[in-house]
């Protein structure tokens, strides 16, 4: 096995999490995901797409991250880690090991690459600013962000409040 595909062993289990609860709740989870977007950036749900880049197709800033995430923390009854993308994608990883001159490495690129499946991979470039993280962000990405958290917590089955 190499390094690469070592230090990726730990986010596999992130991802087992979130496959599972989305295999019975995608469809509930992103609903939900996507009205919280509409709210939190004041657009029409119609114009938020599950594939919809939060920052470049609808305007979404870093300060509109955290309230979305408090939005989808009390929707779901789940605390999600500040920055639980990118703590989730470094893991163990040493900080030379994540990224090199806030150049992403190619250990965090095959991490992020497992995290985001529902991200082109073709994104996932070498010479990745680490900066450049968020702008990839879609609801996808927060739908499987709050499926992860949900099935770290044992909320695999149970339906989110209204």
């Amino acid at each position: 096995m190499t390094e690469v595909s070592k230090s990726s062993e730990e986010v596999l289990h992130i991802r087992k999490a979130a496959d599972s609860v989305l295999a019975t709740r995608h469809d509930e989870i992103l609903t939900t995901v996507r009205k919280a977007v509409a709210s939190v950036l004041g657009k029409d749900e119609d114009e938020v797409q599950a594939n919809s880049s939060l920052m470049k197709d609808l305007g979404a800033e870093s300060l509109d991250f955290l309230d979305l995430l408090f939005q989808l923390e009390s929707e779901f009854g789940i605390k999600i880690p500040r920055g639980g993308i990118q703590k989730a994608t470094q893991g163990s990883l040493s900080d030379a090991e994540f990224q090199q001159n806030g150049i992403l490495t190619e250990a965090a690129l095959e991490r992020l690459r497992i995290l985001m499946p529902e991200v082109d991979p073709a994104k996932f470039h070498t010479g990745l600013p680490a900066r450049e993280i968020p702008t990839l962000f879609t609801p996808e990405t927060f739908a499987r962000l709050v499926a992860w958290r949900l099935g770290e917590t044992g909320g695999a089955s149970t339906s989110a409040g209204s």
